[in-house]
This record gives C-alpha cells, structure tokens and sequence, in this order.
C-alpha cells in the first residue's frame, strides 16, 4: 500500500509537471460591439487521442446562485490541427469533443453578453465587462495550466485592466494567470474610461472609473484609500499570493442600481452616477469599497472549507455565509468610524438599525442562522413574495452575530482582544503559514467557533449554538449592556394595519406582500388580489391610510378582485407587534477620558485609541 501510494503521488506529480510545460491559450474578438456577441476561441494541446470535455462554469464565485451561462453559448465548433472535429453536448454546459489524434485543439463558440451585472459579463457600444465564468469554457482536468487571454479591442476603445499581469500586443491586449482559477476571479473590463491609483502597504491599487460620473476624483482617491488601509489593519498583513501586486477596482457607474462583488485580487462595483454629491449615499459606496476590500482577506483566503477549490457544475454549500458576507457587512460598517468617517453614535445606531430589521422580520422565528447559509443558491438571489415571511438574509443577521461576537470578546478579555484578533488567527492558521501553501485552506465551522473560544479566553459553544443553530433572539441587553456606559432599550407597540403592502398597477391596487401573521392574512387577502373597496370606500392603493380616515372600524369588509372573480372579505384588525431597539451611551461614558481610564472593554469595541 505504501508502495502504491508513493508511485501515485509521483504519476500526480509528472503529470502535472506535463501540464505545467503545457498552457491554455484564449482570444477573444468583439467585433461589433453593440450587437453584443463575443467570440472566443479556447486553445489547448492534448498528448493522445481520445475523449476531451469542455465546460463552462454554472455558477461565479462570490455569488452563491445557478446563474446557467451556458444558455448564451452558440455556434460551438472544434478543430485539430486545423482538422475539423465532431462537437458533442452532453450536458447543459458540457460539450465532448474526440480527439483522433494528438495536436492542438481549438474549441471556437460565441457567447451573447447583454445582462449587466457585476456578476455577469455585458457588452455594448461603449464597453465590455468580462467575468470570467461567463465567458471562458474549461477542458476538465486541465484546469491547473498556466494560460494566457489575448483579446482583440473594438478600434473606438483604447482602455483595458484586469488585475492580472498584462502586456499590449497588436490591436489589444494580453493577459497572463497561472491556472483556471485565478482566470475566472480576475475580470477584465475594456472600453475607455480614467484610471486612479494609490497604494496600501506599499502595494499599487488602481480604481477603473467606467461610465459618466459626479466624482470628486481626488476626494474619492484619498477617501478609498482611507477604507482600504483601516480594512488592512485588521488583518495586518497583505496575501503574499498576489501576483502582479496589485488590486483593481473596477467601478461601474450606472443610471440606477448597486451592488458588488468580491474577487482574488479585485472587485467590480456598482455605483448610480450621481450619487458621488450625495453625502449619504458617497458614504454608502465607501461602505460598499470596504465590504468587498475585505474579502481579500475573509472568504477569499480565510474562507470557509468548501470554498475553494471550486466545483464549477453544480453549488457549494456551507453554514458559514454569515461569516463570508455577516461579518464582512458590520466590518463595513465599523470601518466607517475607524476611518473617522462618521462618530460611535452614528455606529451604534446603525448597529440598532440591523437589529430591528432582524426582530421585525417574520421569517426571523422560522429559520437558523446555519441553514440560511446553507439555503443561499435557492434562496438569497430568489426572493419572491413571501421570503420575509419564511427567512432572512444571512447578511443581516451575520451583521448582528459579529457585533454580539465583537462586543463579547472585547469584554471577556476586558479589552485585551477583539474580533479582529479572530481574523489575525485564522490568517495564520488556516492562510498565511508557510506549510499551507499559496493559497492556505479553509476552515471548518467548528474550527471558526474553536478559534473564537481561543481569542475570547472561554467557552462561547453554547451562546454560538443559540445564536448560530436557532432562531431564538439574542439576549441582546445582557451582550451590550455588559459595557458600563451603553445602554439598551426596546420599545414594543402594536399598530393597527392590514400588513401588506401593495402598488398601484393601470390604476388598480395590487397586493404584493401579506406579513403572515396580519390582519390581510387573517381576512384571506392574497399576493396578487386587487383591493377595490374597504367598508364601501373606495382604495387607491391606501388602505391603512382609508382604515384610520374611518376610524379603525373593529368590522371590517374588504372587496377584491381575484382571477377576475369578487370576493368580499370580513373580519377584524389583528395586530402585529413590533419593535424599536435602541444603543446609546448613557452617563460618563460620552466622554473619551472615562472610557480610557475605566472601560476597557468598550474603548476596544469602538476602537478608542490611548
């Protein structure tokens, strides 16, 4: 056995050192950019006859959804040395290629890109934004090769980044990445647009502003800057894996919209246009650049087990979401007062605010924190009437676990530790030592809970598994309160409303939303009714508004339409409680000098400095 096990490690060994001689080459030409089509052109040589399968992924990295890009791949075709060769698809995004001889295969297909979205790759008159699991097809079990992308630009365009290593060639560009992984977690965006750089720990990071904007560029270079370097210290220590140094942000400014999305040594972003003169929403968006700048760190090195590598076919499941996302998301938000950019009280009333989205969410009292994580692919992206009903997002509640992890930590170790002495051990635990390699390993759940037990100097199991496997509502008076000086109050009422919500539709009333304990869901209203009348007045999209005008009528009889059928509907009012939870200092503790000298537990949860 041990003789067998050796002679397979080296046959692994020399066949990759077979690849490694070998590389993946693609091209890729937009002849007419507004029709939207890129052709693509994957190039691979094989040492031997026989069956080669090529496959697109089903689903991007950092985005836990089947988004099936194979549905805009057409006019596949093969050749061998210039031979044409029969193309078989086997699968949604498989395609089965025979080889009769060794030679290079050349494995041509089109691919349509007109779904803009930072996930997705778009093509149109005046850019292209490539990502990569939406354009580059794979030849299984060659997917550890070097490679290199050659694209041919559009002549209009003369602008191109990506955060791998490139080179101009000829009419476009070039670029370099050591195996398949890396191509698909670097995306490329073309057209023209202003570039602006700085540098974090001495590594060179290039923002890609695309589309028109409002942007105060140097304000915005020196705002960026500012987020990127508190996110770095949390961790202390920038991948030793990156290659070129650098990162890229690659901003997309749009009419309407938002988001982004977090990749190996880059990120793309959405941004509406304006929204730079904005003060609220410019501070959004430096939220948004540090959630995903942290990802650098927190999933794309320290990441859960089943994250990497990638299984391209099919989802990847994992309870720890709330850590990838949860925690990135209050990270983003605590960054905003590291960086001085809003004050504590600012932050503890937008740490209030997430727990009031939590506790007045019905779905809240249905679900665990583990399987919301777990239930991403058919869930998170997959929202329709009546998720609020079923669950929640692991990022919000994520965002209430980490300041309860936080401020927990902070006041065991009576300020001698926080969560970001979690990050730095799982940094050199499961990342940054050298016998783990380039890209270190992921961790399991237990082992996140064992490295937080650690930091905290006891046992956090039982808190964590109420928190973590239940739907019970923390205990969160006794967390923060557990700070002399923050105080926590929770107000209850119980309003009198249909608890729906609707949109007005040619002129009719549409129901769209019904809470599943309210007053609508007790009458019999359904998603999708017509609300016509309520006690023989008509609706115009104003029901709770027309119920107070009568009086709040303890009889009530709502007319609606249903399939084009009338129902009259009767009953009472059934109200719903909810909730009004509230952080703030009380006393002393305003004041910086009591917190210093008195509180070190809250002086290391706000990050107040000596």
């Amino acid at each position: 056995m041990k003789f067998l096990h050796l002679f397979g490690l080296w046959a692994m060994m020399n066949s990759f050192s077979i690849l490694n001689a070998q590389k993946m080459h693609y091209s890729i030409n937009i002849p007419k950019p507004s029709n939207h089509y890129a052709e693509v052109t994957m190039t691979v040589s094989v040492d031997a006859p026989g069956d080669y399968i090529f496959s697109l992924p089903v689903w991007t990295p950092g985005s836990y959804l089947v988004r099936e890009f194979s549905k805009s791949v057409e006019q596949v075709n093969a050749t061998i040395n210039k031979k044409d060769l029969k193309v078989q698809k086997i699968e949604k995004n498989r395609w089965k290629v025979k080889a009769s001889s060794k030679g290079e295969i050349k494995f041509a297909y089109k691919v349509y890109c007109f779904e803009f979205s930072a996930r997705t790759t778009f093509i149109d008159a005046d850019q292209a934004l490539l990502n990569g699991a939406s354009i580059f097809v794979f030849v299984e079990g060659y997917e550890n090769l070097k490679g290199q992308v050659d694209i041919k630009l559009p002549d209009s365009w003369n602008s191109y980044i990506s955060s791998m290593q490139e080179k101009p060639i000829k009419g476009g560009v070039s670029f370099e990445f050591d195996n398949y992984d890396i191509l698909v977690d670097s995306p490329i965006q073309l057209g023209n647009f202003e570039t602006l750089q700085f540098e974090v720990m001495g590594i060179p990071h290039f923002v890609a502003m695309v589309g028109a904007n409002n942007a105060n560029f140097s304000a915005l270079k020196k705002d960026m800057q500012r987020m990127c370097a508190t996110m770095a210290d949390i961790v202390g220590e920038f991948p030793k894996d990156i290659k070129p140094y650098k990162y890229v942000f690659i901003v997309q400014n749009v009419e309407a919209g938002g988001g982004g999305i977090e990749h190996l040594n880059s990120t793309v972003l959405v941004m509406p246009r304006f929204n730079y003169s904005n003060p609220g929403r410019y501070r959004g968006f430096l939220s948004l650049v540090a959630h995903e700048y942290f990802h650098l760190w927190n999933v794309k090195r320290i990441r859960p087990i089943a994250l990497g590598p990638f299984d391209y076919h099919k989802e990847n499941y994992t309870k720890s979401l709330w850590v990838a996302e949860g925690i990135t998301s209050y990270y983003d938000e605590l960054a905003l007062m590291r960086a001085g950019i809003v004050d504590r009280e600012h932050f503890l009333r937008v740490v209030a605010s997430y727990i009031n989205g939590q506790e007045n969410r019905p779905g809240k009292d249905y679900t665990s924190l583990h399987e919301v994580s777990m239930d991403a692919w058919i869930r998170e992206y997959r929202p329709n009437e009546n998720s609020r009903n079923t669950s929640y997002s692991y990022y919000s509640k994520g965002f209430v676990i980490a300041a309860l992890l936080d401020a927990k930590i902070c006041q065991t170790t009576k300020g001698k530790k926080s969560l970001d002495d979690v990050f730095k051990k799982l940094w050199s635990d499961f990342y940054g030592a050298k016998k783990l390699g380039t890209i270190g390993t992921g961790y399991t759940e237990e082992e996140f809970v064992s490295v937080c037990n650690e930091i905290a100097g006891e046992s956090l199991n039982s808190l964590l598994y109420d928190w973590l496997e239940t739907p019970k509502t923390p205990d969160y008076k006794t967390i923060f309160e557990g700070f002399d000086g923050v105080g926590v109050s929770v107000e209850s009422a119980s309003p009198i409303s249909f608890n729906l919500q609707s949109r007005l539709e040619n002129g009719k009333t549409i129901v769209s939303y019904v809470h599943r304990d309210g007053t609508a869901e007790s009458l019999g209203i359904n998603v999708n009714d017509e609300l016509i009348s309520l006690n023989g007045y008509r609706i115009n999209n104003n029901i709770d508004e027309l119920s107070e005008q009568l009086g709040n009528p303890s009889e009530l009889e709502v007319v609606i339409s249903r399939n084009g059928l009338i129902h009259n509907l009767k009953g009472k009012h059934q109200n719903v409680t909810e909730y009004k939870w509230s952080l703030n200092f009380r006393g002393k503790a305003i004041s910086n000098d009591y917190w210093k000298q008195n509180n070190e537990g809250l002086q290391r949860w706000l990050r107040i400095t000596q």
